[in-house]
């Protein structure tokens, strides 16, 4: 099995979730068959902060629940590919666990499959088909998880 670097920033109000964060963005490169190391970059955040790289980055001046930015760069450090950033709000995290009746351990699992996926180049914004897609690519993965 390949070893991935697969690196957290938190706070320790999410600390308890870093292994299962780390085993869905490892899920997802095992069941997309990445044969090569990989190094992603995770911060859980806050409204704030989520808000303000989302106004930057996508243009849009609100919350949202996770953010992917892909890379397709070799780290010289580790000769990793680096597939790229992930910022989850933490916050927006728990309030849609609370809507949807689930733990928030579930809910950060589904936000980072998700955004692993996106880092991987699958989309469900442009076409009904990519969201079909990508919808079952995350059942499936999730199942595997838990």
């Amino acid at each position: 099995m390949i070893e991935h670097e697969i690196n957290i920033e938190t706070g320790e109000d999410y600390a308890q979730y870093c292994e299962s964060i780390i085993k869905a963005a490892a899920a997802v490169l095992e069941c997309e068959n990445i044969d090569y190391t990989c190094e992603i970059n995770l911060e859980l955040t806050d409204n704030l902060n989520i808000r303000e790289a989302n106004k930057n980055y996508r243009g849009k001046d609100e919350v949202t629940d996770v953010l992917s930015f892909p890379m397709t760069e070799i780290n010289p450090e580790n000769g990793a590919m680096m597939l790229g950033d992930i910022l989850i709000s933490g916050e927006r995290a728990y309030e849609q666990s609370c809507e949807i009746g689930q733990s928030l351990e579930r809910e950060l699992i589904f936000l980072t499959v998700h955004a692993v996926l996106h880092l991987l180049g699958y989309e469900h914004e442009l076409s009904e088909d990519g969201d079909l897609i990508m919808r079952e690519k995350q059942r499936e993965i999730i199942n595997l998880i838990l």
